[in-house]
């Protein structure tokens, strides 16, 4: 009997299996998927932010266009009137132009 188990042990092969190896790869495996994980809800997370910010942009824009209107109508009236814009209200009209086109920008990336 023992000589069938010398036989056996004889054949398998000699070679260590190196399970401390297989045991970090399984640790390294595991913190990829936690990292991974980590990384899907950043994700999620910031395109929710991005989400909530184009919503922001496109109402911001809608005011600012409103704004624009009654510019017009404001230029309208001055030049009807016959007067001259004062150039202060100039210079705001230029920065609510200013803003319409930044927050086009935004909403066309």
């Amino acid at each position: 009997m023992k000589n069938n188990i010398e036989k056996v042990y004889g054949k398998l092969p000699k070679k260590k299996v190196g399970l401390k190896k297989h045991k970090i790869e399984l640790g390294i495996v595991q913190d990829i998927i936690q990292i991974f994980s980590e990384a899907q809800e950043q994700f999620s997370t910031a395109g929710s932010l991005e989400d909530r910010a184009l919503g922001e942009y496109e109402n911001s824009l809608q005011t600012l266009l409103r704004a624009e209107e009654l510019i017009n109508e404001a230029y309208s009236q001055a030049q009807d009137l016959g007067v001259e814009m004062p150039s202060d209200t100039q210079r705001l009209f230029e920065r609510v132009n200013n803003f319409i086109g930044f927050a086009q920008d935004k909403l066309n990336k």
